[in-house]
């Protein structure tokens, strides 16, 4: 399929005209995840396929699983939004502690993920727009491995003391406009 024109290579503008019969689309990360899922989904599946439990359950559930985080990946980097995709990990935790798979198993599944996305970054995306895309999905993924190891964590050792609400928490919605980083 397809990329949309989006911006000026030349310039670097997001929104620029094409300049000297430029028709090279700007991707940005959101067109690369909404256009290329079946690509990246082809090398993360068989990737994370390997991993025991995984193999275990066979490759259409690992496909399945592998999507469902892809898709919460690419929604909460489009909204700028991690609370479905931390939910999603919270989910993802309970779900593989209680199926017998161990933390490491899982946090490769995300790892292969980031890596498929990665990859076809690199070969699809200008380089002007490839630390900012890269960027938005390591954040959210980052975020969503931290829900990941901290519900594992819980249901590994219940009643564990959690003394994460007596920290004040920093979040975009807290910040001065001055202090969030956008690109140039």
């Amino acid at each position: 399929m397809p990329s949309p024109r989006l911006g000026c290579a030349s310039t670097g503008s997001r929104n620029a005209a094409p300049e000297h019969g430029e028709t090279e689309a700007m991707l940005k990360i959101e067109d690369l995840l909404r256009y290329d899922e079946a690509a990246i989904l082809a090398e993360a599946v068989p990737t994370t396929a390997q991993l025991a439990h995984y193999r275990r359950d066979g490759e259409e559930a690992t496909r399945r699983r592998v999507q469902a985080l892809y898709r919460a990946v690419a929604r909460a980097v489009s909204a700028r939004d991690l609370d479905d995709l931390v939910g999603h990990a919270r989910r993802v935790a309970r779900e593989r502690f209680k199926g017998g798979f161990d933390q490491a198993e899982v946090e490769s599944a995300f790892a292969a993920l980031e890596a498929a996305i990665a990859r076809r970054a690199l070969a699809r995306m200008p380089a002007e727009e490839l630390a900012w895309g890269l960027g938005l999905v390591s954040t959210a993924l980052g975020h969503a491995r931290t829900e990941l190891g901290r519900t594992f964590e819980s249901l590994a050792h219940p009643g564990a003391l959690d003394l994460t609400a007596v920290f004040r928490r920093s979040d975009a919605a807290g910040r001065a406009v001055e202090d969030l980083v956008y690109p140039v």
